[in-house]
């Protein structure tokens, strides 16, 4: 027995040990309790106990490491699973081992995420922590996984594997929110692979990403039967989602879901999602500021007031969120419309907001003022931080200078009235001079391109929002000087412009070397669809001018369809550019090549003067260039009525009414015929009569009578 009680023990005194307890305890009624002393050493079978739980472990062990190289052997894909220049865009860097090793169990995470210890994580300096390895991991670093089931059985959620639905998300950040930033990269990835579990919003903004982010991933499990079922399962969620819910995330699924179906069609499965995701945008409120008069009203007031649906943002970073999310919407939903006759969806009368401020100050969660958009309503410039605003903010600025040019061109006027001509004259020249003191105001750093191709500026490259917004610019001086260029229709007093001429074929030019510093530095799969539509638009002017002006085609035009080419490896529209403009390019070399006719003169291809009619939709344009026999050169064209186009040819009516200018009242909507001599108030528009098939081809004019020269101020 023990020679103390337990309680003397504790206090480190002598037991005096009475029957049946000591005295201490009974003098302050503890209970005195003796334990029986052990005997020493370890008791039988424990040592073979132990032996066999450590046989155990170091079995589990030796699994795990033989899984471990497994994977390190198959982290670089052989080059033959992917052409060269893929594989040069996406090779993996070199393995780093970290603490961050998937787990067979961890692709199930989605449905159970509490089955697994969480991920490592870094902690961020602004209080954020992301789940985001210590080396890069790209979506070919484990693309001989461990994971024996087949790829159909890994998920019933419709999702891909773990790590490659990681490697998706990666990417994501790499390719498309670097030209169209509205996620915030270390919130967004703890919130998606954090250690909680995952919502239902967050799970729909993961299917958006996985389906616009499928067109990069070179990881060999993705055989084009598992591409297709992905997509299309995400996509569906997220459609279906985003008609029964309003929130934000399902707001930014939406949107991401959006960039894919504009960068895959132009026609009505992009019109439709943009329709419905401008009107949410509104209805949400994100198309003003909580600041602003048209929810708070600083003056008493009868007008109706505005419902504010969304809760507060709970920080800053959620508050520039939002104000991206809206700029988003509204740059797509003026590339779907600036290319066509429509209307705007989302109105500027609708508009109240700041401009987004500058990346690397929304990534580093450091809240900054902005100035507030430029609207006919909000004219207020009392906050313009220059310092605060980077190359999306620039660029939200030039698309709303585009679309006011595009308002401008949709009106119609009368090109037999002298009025109405100079009223045309004088309003395009001010949206001329706006243009360019909206590029002569641009900070050094974001409006000096020169710099940037001088052999001095070849260590800094350009980032993929500044190439964005510099295409947009020179997109917008084609869009407004081709109507005066190249006008579909002409009187004694609307005339083609010599130095409109000019300035479309400079900013061509401007494109093209653009274009060319995109493919040497190989940033093309980290630009989106709205860069493929510039690329198109300036070679259709090198197209319309070699062949009626020059009659010799610009041989820069090469570069552009080869690089539209390319991007129609991620971005379908990219394809369907290329491929029309070859069609017509390799016709019109055909001609140049044929023997001259009795008066020297070479037949000009009717597909060629097809794409030179100003007139033309696209619709019409494809129809008339997909069915001319090949070598039609010397056929004459014939007259094709106007139809209906049937739904699945809707998807092409952007692409070529862009040029299709100027708009003329609904009653000279026909030809018109000029009397020798006739003035102003003689012009004469005949009733009727078989209109001329194919537009004027010969935009010669004498640059010393330009009249966008006279009278410049």
């Amino acid at each position: 027995m023990s020679v103390s009680c337990e309680l003397c023990k504790t206090r480190k005194v002598k037991c005096d040990r009475g029957q049946p307890s000591c005295g201490w305890c009974v003098k302050n009624t503890h209970i005195c309790e003796y334990k029986q002393r052990k005997k020493p050493g370890l008791r039988a079978g424990y040592g073979r106990e132990l032996e066999a739980r450590l046989d155990r472990l170091e079995d589990i062990i030796q699994k795990q490491q033989n899984q471990i190289s497994q994977l390190s052997s198959h982290s670089n894909p052989p080059s033959h699973s992917s052409p060269p220049q893929e594989s040069s865009l996406f090779r993996s860097p070199p393995m780093i081992h970290t603490p961050h090793i998937p787990r067979p169990e961890t692709a199930l995470f989605i449905q159970k995420p509490s089955t697994f210890p969480s991920q490592p994580s870094l902690q961020s300096d602004f209080g954020y922590t992301a789940p985001i390895p210590q080396s890069p991991f790209e979506t070919d670093r484990f693309a001989g996984s461990a994971i024996h089931q087949p790829i159909a059985q890994q998920s019933d959620n419709g999702f891909p594997p773990y790590d490659l639905l990681y490697g998706l998300a990666d990417l994501f950040f790499k390719h498309i929110n670097t030209w169209c930033p509205i996620l915030h990269r270390p919130s967004t990835l703890n919130s998606l692979f954090g250690p909680s579990s995952l919502e239902e919003a967050d799970r729909i903004l993961l299917h958006a990403i996985v389906a616009t982010t499928l067109r990069f991933s070179t990881d060999p499990r993705l055989t084009p039967e598992n591409r297709e079922r992905y997509h299309q399962t995400s996509k569906e969620k997220v459609l279906l989602y985003g008609l029964e819910n309003s929130s934000v995330k399902s707001l930014q699924a939406m949107v991401i879901l959006a960039l894919d179906l504009v960068g895959c069609s132009n026609g009505p499965p992009g019109w439709n999602l943009l329709a419905l995701i401008t009107r949410s945008v509104v209805q949400l409120g994100l198309a003003t500021e909580s600041s602003s008069p048209m929810v708070a009203p600083q003056l008493a007031s009868i007008y109706t007031l505005r419902a504010m649906v969304l809760p507060e943002p709970k920080d800053w970073i959620d508050e520039e969120s939002r104000r991206r999310l809206f700029w988003a919407v509204y740059i797509l939903d003026r590339y779907a419309t600036i290319a066509t006759a429509f209307d705007f969806a989302l109105d500027e009368k609708e508009i109240d907001r700041r401009l987004p401020c500058r990346d690397d100050l929304f990534g580093r969660n450091m809240s900054v003022e902005t100035r507030w958009f430029a609207t006919p309503e909000r004219t207020d410039s009392s906050v313009d931080k220059a310092e605060n605003l980077g190359s999306f903010s620039y660029y939200v600025e030039i698309i709303g200078i585009l679309s006011r040019i595009h308002k401008f061109l949709k009106k119609p006027v009368d090109i037999t009235s002298l009025s109405s001509v100079e009223g045309w004259q004088t309003e395009y020249r001010d949206l001329d001079r706006e243009i360019e003191t909206w590029k002569y105001n641009l900070p050094s750093e974001y409006g000096n391109a020169a710099r940037l191709f001088s052999a001095s500026g070849t260590n800094k490259l350009a980032n993929s929002g500044w190439v964005m917004l510099h295409t947009a610019y020179h997109t917008a001086v084609i869009r407004l000087h081709s109507s005066a260029a190249y006008p579909t229709h002409r009187s004694p007093i609307f005339t083609p412009s010599f130095s409109a001429s000019q300035r479309c074929l400079s900013a061509v030019e401007n494109i093209t070397t653009l274009c060319g510093y995109v493919n040497e530095n190989n940033m093309l799969t980290k630009l989106g669809p709205p860069f493929a539509f510039s690329l198109w638009v300036a070679a259709r002017v090198l197209l319309v001018h070699g062949s009626t002006i020059d009659h010799q085609v610009n041989p820069s035009i090469h570069l552009l369809v080869s690089t539209l080419r390319e991007m129609g490896r991620y971005w379908e529209v990219g394809s369907r550019y290329g491929n029309l403009l070859s069609r017509v390019l390799q016709e019109y070399q055909d001609s140049q090549r044929a023997p001259a006719g009795f008066n020297g003169e070479r037949a000009t291809p009717s597909t060629v003067k097809i794409l030179a009619d100003m007139r033309r939709c696209a619709f019409d344009l494809d129809f008339l260039i997909s069915r001319q026999p090949k070598h039609a050169a010397t056929r004459a064209p014939s007259i094709t009525p106007a139809r209906t186009p049937a739904p699945n040819e809707l998807e092409y009516l952007d692409v070529f009414d862009f040029f299709n200018m100027p708009r003329l009242p609904v009653s000279m909507d026909g030809p018109m015929s000029f009397a020798n001599g006739a003035v102003a108030d003689q012009l004469q528009v005949p009733d009727g009569g078989p209109s001329n098939e194919f537009n004027i081809t010969n935009f010669m004019v004498d640059a010393n009578s330009d009249w966008f020269m006279k009278n410049q101020t």
